[in-house]
């Protein structure tokens, strides 16, 4: 008889556990991964520059997409073993995009433009646990000056057949 209790008390506490689970909506999830305090976002001020480096999930990235229902699964899997992430910068004052900061030729321009579409990545690394990976994924986010803001979009593989990051990560 008392056996008989026990298992359902803890029937009892796990039922109860389960239902106490809330699950976030879309939005609520975005916010939180969005959120400094949950650290999967840093901003940093340095001098007249501000970098916001942004880690993001599948599940976030799917959500930006607006990944429908029939194709998660699908598109979760092409995302398995990744991690990505963006960085963004620009000026304090946000008077002007940082390809334009200080350009006195177009040549100047072009050269500035070149960097950050062909060779920045090469700059990135992200130490997960004992490993350095180096990106094999990079675009630079062209706003065409409509923004001050800047933003590069870095993808690392994930060794040992991580489908989801598992160890700390430093980008």
């Amino acid at each position: 008889m008392k056996k008989g209790i026990k298992y359902i008390l803890i029937l009892l506490v796990l039922i109860l556990m389960i239902g106490c689970q809330k699950k976030m909506e879309k939005v609520e999830y975005v916010e939180y991964i969005s959120n400094v305090k949950n650290g999967f976002k840093k901003d940093i001020s340095i001098e007249n520059w501000v970098y916001e480096i942004q880690y993001k999930p599948s599940e976030y990235i799917m959500i930006a997409e607006k990944t429908s229902d029939k194709d998660w699964n699908k598109r979760l899997k092409q995302l398995s073993g990744m991690a990505w992430f963006n960085v963004s910068f620009m000026r304090s004052d946000g008077r002007v995009s940082a390809l334009k900061y200080n350009i006195r030729t177009r040549e100047e321009y072009e050269n500035r433009f070149n960097y950050f579409l062909n060779e920045v990545s090469k700059s990135y690394k992200l130490i997960y646990g004992n490993d350095t990976l180096l990106p094999v994924g990079y675009e630079f986010e062209n706003n065409y000056n409509l923004s001050p803001k800047e933003t590069m979009v870095i993808g690392f593989k994930l060794p040992r057949n991580d489908s989801v990051p598992k160890m700390d990560m430093q980008l």
